[in-house]
């Protein structure tokens, strides 16, 4: 199967460069007109969306905007499928036919698209997405007017679906025009997408905004391109919330309802396991499975409930005097819109469905009135009456065992994966290293388990994602300077250990025996938190669609690593990291089989933050001894049982010489010779009107100073281009543009060119005393963070612009040679700066080895609870 699925991705390879080659040199000696036809009739080249993008833009580039349209217009009444009108009329973008040209060709166009119903309407919808609405209300008047096909579409429910309309309205307008079309004028207007929508498709429905803010549902982290977004929106002001916008990691807010989700997720564990007794048959032997179930449904639970609460506390916002939801396929954004009279009968919210997917669009007014009527007799909940069918069911069977497809996909996930090919070199020891593809950690992950293979015959255990994702972090891995040499022995293993997904089929059928068995739990939990909408949204969808086929997979995976742990008999597992509740389940198993494991932590970890699970391993290597102690008081684990050995992600560049390396770091980020110094800024997520005064201080310390300076501020990854412009707009107000800049470079190659770093509670702090940066932390007075570095690094901690300034200016008074504010942390902690991580943990693995079954930790050592335990209290708030 392997070889079947490399042979086909290079089969695909082939096609590809065949492709782009031939449609390239015949642009170049043909044109576009015979391209296009080529393109579009040719048997052996693929019309993917991204080819059709590439070959426009090189359309648009040598032969210009008219030719680009003119092959835009040719395709479309060609041979166009239904995605190929979202594809060359909106997602050409700035590039796109303009409505002048697209007027004069409509006609052959629509001709061509009425010959088939999902054209059709692939068409219209297209249409209105680019806000072209006086075309497709007449494109839609000829279909309303034409013969078979296409005039048996509805379409006043489908123009009711693409057009935001209240969502009181019980029946689609008899009429349109461009008017009634419009989501009307407001001041401020909230635009909420179930699904990413185009730059287009938000200029329509932000059409009479004085101010938009955009929300995608799902999103945690403000990923709109915001730049693209603000090009065809000029002179209106756009802003962009996310999931954390207004709920913070630190807010008590997100406490209750990490609480109120944990709670959750241990009653529907503890009911499912006892209603269960057919459970033993399949999850045989294995001991705590109650917590590696509990971990997984806690954090499905948790980040629907946070992505729903952020959309309720967005929608209720009286800034907004205008809400447009644009719907999407998934029902959740549904269901919370109609839990209560106050959102669905509301006089400032509307709704639509600018999906590209037809089907969807089609579904939309049926749906609406779905819900209406559920909404209009009061039937809230509707999990808990199928619920009541199902058990009514039971009752008639008398059947509580899971049927005959639900077994066999549990005895399926127990297949073994044969036993791995070892080296030749006897004395090494054969290791699990348990990982994913993440993007925070993956490539963290494999360069461990890579050093790792150095001394041990190394499987990665792949646990979920694309394992090709692993793959090419292996092959980056290989060229880590940080590597002694040539590696002996096998190459790096990876193997995807995990149960297949399972289909919808079985994960319904599950369902029949899943629900009936948390039935009771269910119906405390809905009457415990009766007023709790985003709650109860979130129990609602969860237990309809996601948590069923949650439980059956982690059933299969505990069967599919249970098999593979006893197959391969390794002498010890690391997990990296291991607060992914999949990762931590391989702790549990391999307890049961008698490995011992070891949780390896890729970051530095503060119990500040609620939702880091405790370690349930029986060991863990942290970066230095004052997280072994934080390890000890809140994680869990006995500080003896912990080992300190460094981080990769926090070490110094090879050779590193602290004077040296600065002069070709600032080449790195574009500075030349005589450019000022640098003062880094490095932000981190927090409330937006901290980081924005603290970045409005390090200006004005910057500006009081009487040398020349650059400050240079980068952002955190998990800010997006909201929190870029708002950095921005902060160096206009100060007038601060020759001296202030928003970066987007290497972080560790501004930390080595820089003077000075600053910081609030990242760490990128410890990284710069690594590297021998003066670091100092900065805040507000009177603010406390929840990580204390200057307390772990002994810097300074500045709470006004003078301090800063003073700071600042006494390390360039003192020049590159003056002592830094790390000198004590340095000679404290002489190991961290040897560049010795790797042969530290070698040796700490090889220790866990050496102790084998008997270092493996009972029960009864194991935390008592999930999360860590620190007292919860709130920071920045």
């Amino acid at each position: 199967m392997r070889s079947l699925k490399e042979f086909i991705n290079y089969a695909e390879k082939i096609e590809r460069d065949f492709s782009h080659i031939s449609l390239y040199l015949f642009l170049r000696l043909f044109g576009p007109r015979f391209t296009q036809k080529y393109f579009t009739f040719s048997p052996i080249v693929r019309r993917t969306k991204a080819r059709i993008l590439w070959l426009h833009k090189q359309i648009v580039a040598r032969f210009g905007q008219e030719a680009a349209d003119s092959f835009v217009f040719d395709y479309l009444t060609a041979k166009p499928r239904a995605l190929d009108y979202a594809i060359t009329l909106v997602a050409t973008g700035a590039h796109y036919p303009s409505t002048d040209a697209l007027s004069a060709s409509i006609t052959a166009i629509s001709a061509t698209a009425k010959r088939n119903t999902d054209r059709s309407i692939a068409l219209v919808s297209a249409l209105l997405e680019r806000g072209d609405i006086e075309l497709a209300l007449g494109v839609v008047a000829e279909f309303k007017d034409n013969a078979h096909p296409v005039s048996f579409v509805d379409w006043n429910s489908l123009v009711h679906s693409l057009a935001p309309r209240y969502l009181f309205e019980t029946s689609p307008a008899k009429s349109w025009s461009p008017d009634n079309m419009l989501p009307g004028q407001c001041k401020s207007r909230l635009i909420l997408m179930d699904e990413k929508l185009s730059p287009a498709a938000i200029k329509s429905l932000a059409t009479g905004a004085e101010r938009v803010t955009l929300l995608q549902y799902g999103d945690l982290y403000g990923r709109i391109d915001l730049e693209t977004v603000q090009a065809v929106l000029p002179g209106i002001e756009i802003a962009v919330e996310h999931g954390r916008s207004r709920i913070d990691r630190f807010q008590q807010q997100y406490f209750d309802i990490h609480r109120k989700t944990l709670e959750a997720a241990e009653a529907l564990s503890k009911s499912f396991i006892e209603n269960s007794p057919w459970l033993e048959q399949f999850v045989p032997g294995i001991r705590d499975f109650d917590k590696d179930l509990t971990l997984e449904l806690s954090d499905k639970l948790f980040f629907k409930a946070l992505r729903i609460e952020a959309v309720y506390q967005a929608v209720i916002d009286p800034a907004f005097d205008s809400v447009v939801v644009s719907f999407g396929e998934s029902f959740e954004l549904y269901r919370f819109f109609f839990s209560d009279p106050i959102l669905w009968q509301s006089s400032r919210i509307k709704g639509c469905c600018r999906t590209q997917k037809i089907k969807t669009a089609t579904k939309f007014s049926s749906r609406i009135a779905e819900m209406q009527r559920r909404a209009t007799v009061g039937s809230r909940d509707p999990i808990l009456g199928e619920i009541a069918a199902k058990e009514d069911l039971i009752e008639i069977n008398a059947d509580l065992e899971p049927s005959a497809k639900v077994k066999e996909y549990l005895e399926s996930a127990a297949k073994s994966n044969g036993k791995t090919t070892r080296s030749d070199l006897k004395a090494r020891k054969n290791i699990a290293f348990v990982a994913h593809d993440s993007r925070a950690y993956m490539g963290t992950s494999v360069q461990i388990a890579t050093h790792l293979n150095e001394r041990f015959d190394v499987d990665i255990l792949a646990t979920q994602g694309n394992p090709a994702n692993l793959q090419k972090a292996i092959r980056s891995a290989q060229k880590d300077p940080y590597l002694s040499g040539p590696q002996e022995g096998r190459s790096l293993g990876l193997i995807k250990v995990s149960a297949k997904v399972p289909s919808k089929v079985i994960a319904k059928e599950f369902s029949d025996v899943f629900l009936p068995a948390v039935a009771d739990a269910t119906r405390r939990l809905f009457l415990s938190h009766n007023g709790d909408l985003s709650f109860r949204t979130t129990l609602d969808c969860m237990l309809t669609e996601g948590l069923p086929e949650t439980v059956l997979h982690v059933m299969g995976n505990a069967r599919a690593i249970a098999t593979h742990l006893v197959d391969q008999n390794y002498s010890a597992i690391a997990i990296s990291p291991i607060r992914s509740p999949r990762n931590a389940q391989f702790a549990t198993i391999a307890r049961a089989v008698g490995i011992p494991s070891i949780a390896i932590e890729p970051h530095c970890l503060t119990a500040a933050y609620c939702r880091y699970g405790t370690v349930l391993s029986d060991y863990a290597a942290v970066y230095s001894d004052y997280f072994a102690e934080e390890y000890d008081r809140h994680f869990g684990i006995p500080h003896g049982r912990c080992y300190t050995f460094g981080s990769p992600r926090i070490m110094r560049p090879t050779d590193y010489s602290p004077l040296d390396s600065r002069k070709e770091a600032r080449k790195k980020i574009g500075l030349h010779e005589g450019d000022p110094p640098i003062i880094a800024f490095a932000t981190q997520p927090m409330p937006a009107e901290h980081i924005l005064a603290v970045w409005r201080m390090i200006i004005r310390a910057a500006k009081a100073l009487d040398m020349p300076v650059r400050v240079i501020l980068k952002r955190h990854p998990e800010e997006g281009p909201g929190h870029i412009e708002r950095y921005r707009q902060i160096i206009a107000d100060e007038n601060a543009g020759n001296l202030c800049y928003v970066a987007d470079v290497d972080i560790k190659d501004l930390l080595i060119a820089s003077e000075v770093v600053l910081t609030c509670y990242s760490t990128t702090a410890i990284e710069a005393a690594i590297l021998e940066r003066n670091v100092a932390i900065v805040s507000l007075d009177g603010i406390e963070y929840p990580m204390p570095w200057h307390e772990v690094l002994g810097v300074p901690f500045c709470t006004d612009s003078g301090k800063i300034s003073e700071l600042v200016s006494d390390v360039l008074l003192a020049g590159p040679t003056g002592t830094t504010w790390v000198t004590n942390f340095k000679e404290a902690n002489p190991e961290l700066f040897d560049n010795s991580t790797f042969s530290r943990l070698a040796a700490i693995v090889d220790d866990v080895v050496a102790k084998g079954p008997q270092g493996i930790r009972t029960s009864d050592e194991l935390p008592s609870t999930l999360f860590v335990t620190a007292p919860f209290r709130e920071y920045l708030v």
